[in-house]
């Protein structure tokens, strides 16, 4: 197993991905998926990595940061030497901003430089080396009560999202004793987005898990935050451009050459 699952309040998880299971110089395919998560990619020259997203092209042959997807990017990687491991470490949603002076709402579908982030990922830095100073900056307290609110509601929506009503904001807005635009103010500063753009993108995430792990019946799509299965058939049709039926060719695909990447990508038990 390349995955570890991390108990750390801000890291998810961290995957080693083995480019000895690939073949050096061959391209290697594959779709991402919708994701609240940020993520650090150590790539130290090991592999060029190429992301399509919203008709725009990103290639790096270097240490990566990404944003969150709030659509799936599609992504190719050429591993150009088997001796090294790409790793990939996926923060939890309020994570980069401890580690950046950027706007996190700029990041949001984006792929930047590691030099976005304020922390030391030289090609000379070991991957456990540069896992410690993420964790050091992660840990650093941030004395603003609207940072904790923030952690607060993620926490609150990640535990409660089932049940979660559609007039989301205001049940936010009166359990934590703010308004409603400070909600929206709280969520674009520390999240990058809205909170109903979360909530979608949250939603949207949760029902690929389902699908990664064989559940996609009328319940599952209501536990999900879809009204019924046909508006998630819907919907992933306009996010993904396939079907659900060549989506799950693909991930069967994908199952039986990378389990480990699928359960990472879409953080699910299959």
């Amino acid at each position: 197993m390349n995955i570890i699952w991390h108990e750390s309040p801000f890291v998810d998880s961290i995957y080693y991905v083995p480019a000895d299971m690939y073949t050096i110089e061959q391209n290697f395919y594959f779709r991402g998926t919708p994701s609240v998560h940020e993520h650090i990619i150590l790539n130290q020259d090991c592999a060029v990595i190429t992301f399509f997203l919203d008709n725009q092209v990103f290639e790096f042959n270097s240490n990566i940061v990404c944003g969150k997807f709030t659509q799936p990017p599609k992504i190719n990687i050429i591993f150009k030497d088997n001796y090294k491991k790409l790793t990939v470490i996926r923060l939890n949603a309020f994570g980069m901003f401890k580690l950046t002076d950027i706007p996190i709402a700029s990041m949001v579908d984006r792929i930047t430089p590691g030099s976005t982030i304020s922390i030391d990922l030289s090609e000379e830095m070991e991957p456990h080396h540069s896992m410690a100073w993420i964790e050091t900056m992660m840990k650093k307290n941030i004395e603003e009560k609207s940072y904790e609110i923030t952690r607060d509601i993620v926490h609150y929506i990640d535990e409660n999202f089932a049940d979660l009503p559609s007039n989301v904001n205001k049940v936010i807005a009166q359990k934590y004793g703010i308004s409603e635009s400070t909600v929206l103010r709280y969520f674009k500063k520390y999240i990058g987005m809205n909170l109903s753009n979360y909530m979608i993108t949250f939603r949207r995430k949760k029902m690929i898990q389902s699908i990664c792990n064989d559940k996609y019946d009328s319940l599952t799509a209501q536990e999900n935050g879809y009204y019924d299965q046909s508006h998630f058939i819907n919907d992933f049709k306009r996010l993904f451009g396939i079907s659900l039926k060549e989506y799950f060719q693909e991930m069967h695909r994908m199952k039986q050459h990378s389990p480990d990447l699928v359960r990472f990508l879409y953080n699910c038990n299959s």
